[in-house]
């Protein structure tokens, strides 16, 4: 296959339709057949290329008009024109671009010169034609070319706006790794002082004798205070290291039905206060899971006590198993007030409350419910909540078995 020493000379639109053929003397000898190549007015300057090809091309217009001209571009057109590459380069000329192109670098320097010579002689020639065309464009056509250049100018905004925003989003990580750090490292420093008031709570609490009843109250009152606040300081230990990504599980093979037993006996009390009946399931084996123990009596103990605090004296709260092929549900269904069906979705939000009150006062700051979804996800579960407002509220969760 032999190509001619000539080139092409086009006039392309801004969007890159080929507006004008100037010259064109690009061909190819094939088996002593001559094929021209054959642009059309009109047409996609990139239609003359192959696929793999567009995304240069592209690049190669942008790159015109980004700096005002580009050259010793090699690309491919079309196989049914030529499998060779053709050296390509242009220019913008007013709001036109002029592309010329050849089959060799040297013929390709050669034939830039002789684009100088015509595009000198003819250079009022082009701009008078320039200024007819666009005196011809109708009104859809001006539209179209504004459009495109709000667009350009939209897009740029944009861009800078994702810089700044990327920006932006790193300075508010590296704030929030402060944060964390910070109720880290006070949360820990409280719980030790706390430790040492319930300690001391209960050393007293064991002589009532030597108490009056104000006194006993007393030290009921800050008994129950500093668990309050404990509970709220290992909260906040959990939730950072949540939001650090420090969720570690030891896993172990145990059996469920004996983590519920324990939870239950140990939040007794609590509902012995209240007068209200917790009934345990009742399964004829055992139900062996690899979870970490831990941290699933923690999941178990915060949804119990939620519903003993939502659930009126004297009521009842059910714990129910069903076992599936694949996976384990434990649902706590209490018959407390309930909660508005358009607050459900801030139950597993940090930090967020609904609008039930506790039926005895009892306190929250809203992060037990967050904590529990992230427990059950690490483990690959999920965890729903269903209610009805002065019925009650039944939360579920789900352990896969293998």
């Amino acid at each position: 296959m032999n190509t001619s020493n000539e080139g092409i000379l086009l006039m392309l639109d801004s969007n890159g339709y080929i507006s004008q053929i100037l010259f064109n003397n690009l061909s190819i000898s094939n088996n002593n057949n001559q094929m021209s190549i054959s642009p059309k007015a009109g047409s996609l300057f990139s239609s003359l290329f192959r696929d793999e090809d567009l995304q240069r091309v592209l690049s190669f217009l942008v790159d015109i008009k980004s700096k005002s001209a580009s050259f010793g571009w090699e690309l491919f057109l079309k196989e049914n024109y030529c499998s060779l590459p053709v050296s390509f380069g242009g220019a913008m000329l007013e709001n036109r671009i002029m592309v010329f192109g050849s089959f060799s670098t040297v013929d390709f320097s050669r034939f830039f010169s002789g684009m100088m010579v015509i595009n000198n002689e003819q250079t009022e020639h082009i701009r008078k034609l320039e200024k007819e065309r666009l005196k011809s464009l109708n009104s859809k056509s001006a539209d179209s070319v504004l459009m495109f250049d709000e667009l350009t100018r939209l897009n740029n905004d944009l861009v800078n706006m994702q810089r700044e925003l990327s920006k932006k989003n790193h300075e508010l990580a590296e704030l929030n790794k402060l944060k964390n750090q910070f109720i880290g490292m006070a949360a820990h420093d409280l719980r030790s002082p706390l430790g040492n008031i319930l300690n001391f709570c209960e050393f007293i609490e064991e002589e009532p004798e030597n108490l009056s009843s104000d006194q006993k109250e007393f030290i009921s009152t800050i008994d129950s205070l500093a668990t309050f606040m404990l509970n709220m300081v290992n909260e906040l230990l959990d939730v950072t290291s949540i939001e650090q990504g420090e969720i570690n599980l030891s896993k172990n093979d145990y059996d469920l039905i004996t983590c519920i037993n324990r939870v239950v006996y140990l939040n007794k009390s609590l509902a012995d206060r209240k007068n209200i009946k917790i009934n345990t399931p009742t399964f004829p084996q055992q139900l062996i899971i690899n979870i970490d123990k831990s941290k699933i009596e923690q999941v178990l103990t915060n949804l119990l006590t939620n519903a003993i605090k939502y659930s009126f004296p004297e009521s009842i709260v059910n714990i129910l198993i069903h076992q599936q092929a694949d996976e384990v549900a434990v649902s706590i269904r209490d018959h407390g007030q309930g909660i508005k069906s358009d607050e459900l979705r801030l139950l597993f939000k940090p930090f967020q409350k609904t609008s039930t009150q506790a039926t005895a006062g009892e306190k929250s700051i809203g992060l037990g419910l967050f904590i529990v979804k992230r427990i059950v996800e690490a483990h690959g579960g999920k965890i729903t909540a269903e209610s009805i407002l002065n019925s009650g509220t039944t939360f579920t969760f789900t352990l896969p078995t293998k």
